[in-house]
């Protein structure tokens, strides 16, 4: 069973040391996405490694988290899964932005320790869809509307009184 994640952490020297980290952190304390998600109930689960690539420190991993949304069409609260990858170069000075690798987005270290929980938090935040909305028709409107849809494309087809004609 993994274990509440560390709330903040200096990034530096769990590099320099290969840390491994696996836990859980409640998304009721994050504050950002309260606005972004109905309900915050349950829990984020994050699996990362602070280690070295390329002669830079860096911090990867991925979080993931079940949410309950708002669905635009329908308004009513649905299931989202939130899942992020990322790999973080750890850097010092602005100035070492050019020398990461592509497949390392910056983070500029200040300070002895850094929020652990804010960069998850910010993950969660990236892996919302723009717009939530459920995978099928979610309400009995929409379900009428293309009822109704495919009656009319049949209705106004020139060729589909073909189709009766049409023996096997």
């Amino acid at each position: 069973m993994s274990s509440r994640l560390p709330e903040t952490l200096n990034f530096l020297k769990q590099a320099e040391r290969n840390v491994s980290l696996k836990g859980q952190w409640p998304l009721a304390e994050l504050n950002r996405l309260h606005d972004l998600i109905n309900d915050t109930s349950g829990e984020l689960a994050a699996d990362l490694f602070f280690g070295s690539s390329v002669g830079f420190y860096c911090l990867q991993g991925t979080v993931k988290a079940t949410v309950e949304v708002i669905c635009q069409r329908c308004a009513e609260p649905m299931q989202q899964e939130l899942l992020g990858h990322f790999k973080l170069g750890l850097i010092k000075s602005e100035a070492q932005v050019e020398s990461l690798p592509a497949d390392m987005e910056p983070y500029l270290v200040e300070g002895e320790e850094q929020s652990l929980i804010d960069v998850l938090e910010d993950e969660l935040i990236l892996a919302l869809p723009m717009v939530t909305t459920h995978q099928s028709e979610c309400s009995s409107f929409l379900e009428k509307m293309n009822e109704q849809r495919r009656k009319d494309e049949l209705k106004d087809n020139p060729f589909a009184v073909l189709k009766d004609l049409k023996t096997d």
